[in-house]
């Protein structure tokens, strides 16, 4: 169970100092839900967010391809599943990436809609935070994970359709298909603001968590598809962004809740007023 120390420091003031029986919160309050250290989160998230850019800037400078690759390219060395990708309409590919573009903002804006109902906004701070954490995780994948560009060079559809000019065919930055990190990006932020959803109203039902995370890779596919239309992804490239999005968006949160829960202490400073005095309320959780 756990034990409250309260130790109350009072300290005399003019009673015109504060309202009667005010107490004041901070405004970077620590949230009940997640155990989130701000000085902790913060420089990972700066160090973090440092790496993962200039790993991509590193890759959308690789070398160009090679005349030989390019000329080497078929189809049918393309897995089934992904051939899709190379019988696309090419004089549709630019609506599809501008059409993409509007859902990978939406994605990365959408959490902090939170903010508009009160019981998210008293916990901005952590709230904002580790979403800063759950797309720089993102990032980190992107740049640095076995399975992303800096280990897999996988070319491009667009490399593979001879409508292009040769330069553009041959861009270094095309040899980064593995994976999608639009796709992952914008997911990030769709399943965490539902991770956000889900754990601020604890009385959903289960169908109602499914329909939530349902909302929240309905509109990740649908980018991830409009970037296979933009010649950008293969589909698997797609289905790995949309894993690491799920694994940041989700699992970002689900440690800081899974830490606040077997680590319940906790050290807050307050001031309050009341009596004719005001002091300050220093409150231990143990």
């Amino acid at each position: 169970m756990v034990r409250t120390l309260t130790v109350l420091i009072l300290l005399v003031l003019n009673c015109s100092l504060f309202a009667q029986g005010l107490q004041l919160d901070s405004i970077f309050r620590s949230s009940e839900r997640y155990a989130v250290n701000p000085w902790v989160s913060v420089p990972a998230i700066a160090v973090g967010a440092y790496a993962s850019q200039q790993r991509l800037l590193s890759l959308q400078d690789k070398p160009p391809i090679p005349r030989e690759t390019l000329q080497e390219l078929r189809a049918e060395d393309v897995n089934g599943f992904d051939r899709i990708a190379l019988r696309m309409d090419v004089d549709k590919h630019k609506q599809a990436i501008i059409q993409s573009d509007y859902l990978f903002n939406t994605g990365q804006w959408l959490p902090f809609g939170l903010f508009i109902w009160k019981k998210y906004r008293r916990d901005w701070f952590d709230i904002t935070l580790m979403y800063l954490e759950a797309q720089t995780t993102q990032g980190l994948f992107y740049g640095f994970a076995p399975f992303g560009p800096t280990l897999v060079d996988r070319i491009r559809p667009k490399s593979y359709y001879p409508e292009f000019p040769y330069e553009e065919r041959t861009d270094g930055n095309e040899w980064n298909s593995m994976f999608s990190g639009h796709v992952s990006t914008m997911s990030t932020g769709f399943y965490f603001f539902a991770r956000m959803i889900d754990d601020y109203n604890p009385d959903l039902t289960g169908g109602q968590r499914a329909l939530l995370y349902t909302g929240a890779t309905v509109p990740s596919l649908l980018g991830g598809w409009l970037r296979v239309k933009g010649l950008k992804h293969y589909p698997t490239d797609v289905l790995v962004g949309l894993g690491v999005g799920a694994i940041s968006g989700i699992g970002v949160p689900s440690l800081h809740k899974w830490w606040k829960a077997r680590h319940r202490s906790s050290l807050s400073l307050s001031p309050v007023y009341g009596g004719g005095a005001g002091g300050l309320a220093l409150v231990l959780k143990y």
